[in-house]
């Protein structure tokens, strides 16, 4: 059972305490957690969770495994603290648009760098999550920190260069398809539902659509085509969408966060 230290307090650190935690892969005594700001989050995520607040960062000497879970202009700070207590732990990086090669330079190589793109889901243990992992991690902690990710959602490993789409499509992917359905609740009221009605219909709509690909095994392109019956009601609509061109404006979105997350990384790595 690995010990880990957690760097950082906010809620992508407390989705992953919880995640590892409901599902029994460590015990709280195994969790120590640091913030820089904020002490009071400490005490209660000990009082939530039974976790161990770090006297200092030099608690992180007698991990196994570290979190890295601040802001992405907070990561070289965090990183030259840490450093000097590494000794080749495995490091888990949830910061946006930091790369690998940055994080390495900074511990000086004195760690495992493994660079992660979690999104909003993991609060209830249904995130997807991003890898890349550093030439420099072994086979049974690469598995480790998989095992520990799995807790808190599904885990695709992937190429780093890679990584800032991954960013932009999973990482805002839950901000882009709220803004969907946020125009379809609209529109629903429009038409004459309550707003409570039309959350009602909307979310079970998304819910049941998720797990049909899920289970089914479909692609969206499968399921939209077994929807859609010629001249039918979801043909009518799909009309519409396509014809304001949504499918280029949605590229175009994914391509402007791709975007945004290389630039956050070059503002934050630059010397």
């Amino acid at each position: 059972m690995s010990k880990i230290f957690v760097l950082g307090a906010g809620a992508m650190a407390e989705s992953f305490i919880k995640g590892v935690l409901q599902k029994h892969v460590v015990s709280p005594s195994d969790i120590t957690v640091i913030n820089r700001n904020r002490p009071e989050r400490l005490n209660e995520l000990r009082r939530d969770y039974g976790i161990r607040p770090a006297e200092s960062i030099a608690d992180a000497e007698d991990s196994e495994v570290i979190i890295v879970s601040v802001k992405p202009y907070d990561v070289r700070d965090a990183l030259k603290e840490l450093s000097p207590f590494l000794h080749g732990q495995t490091l888990i990086s949830f910061a946006a648009g930091i790369p690998i090669a940055f994080m390495d330079r900074v511990v000086e190589g004195r760690a495992q760098v493994i660079r992660t793109m979690p999104n909003v889901p993991v609060a209830v243990l249904e995130g997807a999550i991003a890898m890349a992992v550093s030439e420099r991690v072994g086979a049974d902690q690469l598995e480790r920190a998989k095992q520990l990710l799995r807790q808190i959602g599904t885990v695709v490993e992937l190429d780093e260069e890679l990584m800032d789409a991954a960013t932009a499509f999973s990482g805002s992917g839950p901000g882009f398809v709220s803004y969907f359905l946020e125009a379809m609740e609209q529109a629903a009221v429009e038409l004459g539902f309550s707003a409570t009605m039309a959350r009602q219909l909307l979310i079970q709509t998304v819910v049941g659509t998720a797990k049909v690909l899920e289970e089914w095994r479909l692609s969206p392109t499968d399921l939209r085509e077994r929807v859609t019956s010629p001249n039918g009601t979801t043909h009518a609509g799909l009309a519409v969408l396509n014809e304001s061109g949504m499918r280029e404006a949605i590229l175009e979105a994914l391509t402007q966060a791709a975007k945004r997350s290389r630039e956050m990384g070059e503002e934050y790595t630059s010397e």
